[in-house]
């Protein structure tokens, strides 16, 4: 018996069992999954947010910025508003904590109201702020709530540069 026009039913499609976003989901739970296994094989405990930083780093601010050098001298200028900066050859030394303490040494440069004066000393710390960058701290010595911020470059607008 011959039937013209007649074919057999091929099988429905098989549909996935999942929509697409339950496995874009899945994957994204398998590689933090790989990644935590590996950041425990490797000793890591946190994936850092930013890049490590030292008093040795450039650092910057609105009206301020400062360089140490591995010598224990540096360069550090401070102002207030467009008129009143002055610029000062420093020395450091690394106090038994986490911080350093800055003492102004020769000012080389003056442009107003001064700044500071021979021998004002600061303890500067690293520590992050809220948004987890690292900043350095200044705390004047000898003066109640001062402190002066510094930014890494890439992190600047955090200290209004």
């Amino acid at each position: 018996m011959h039937t013209y026009g007649i074919r057999a039913a091929k099988a429905p499609r098989r549909r996935c069992e999942h929509p697409p976003h339950e496995r874009i989901h899945a994957a994204v739970r398998a590689l933090a999954g790989i990644l935590a296994a590996a950041a425990a094989l490797l000793g890591a405990t946190a994936i850092a947010s930013a890049d490590p930083v030292t008093f040795l780093d450039k650092w910057v601010g609105h009206d301020r910025s400062m360089q140490l050098s591995s010598d224990s001298t540096g360069t550090l200028v401070i102002g207030s508003g467009a008129m009143d900066t002055d610029q000062w050859g420093v020395t450091w030394k690394q106090n038994p904590s986490d911080s350093i303490t800055i003492t102004l040494a020769s000012l080389t440069a003056r442009g107003g109201q001064p700044q500071g004066h021979v021998g004002d000393q600061y303890i500067a710390t690293i520590q992050p702020n809220s948004a987890a960058q690292q900043l350095l701290y200044m705390h004047k010595v000898g003066a109640q709530g001062q402190v002066i911020t510094f930014c890494p470059p890439g992190a600047a607008s955090a200290c209004g540069a």
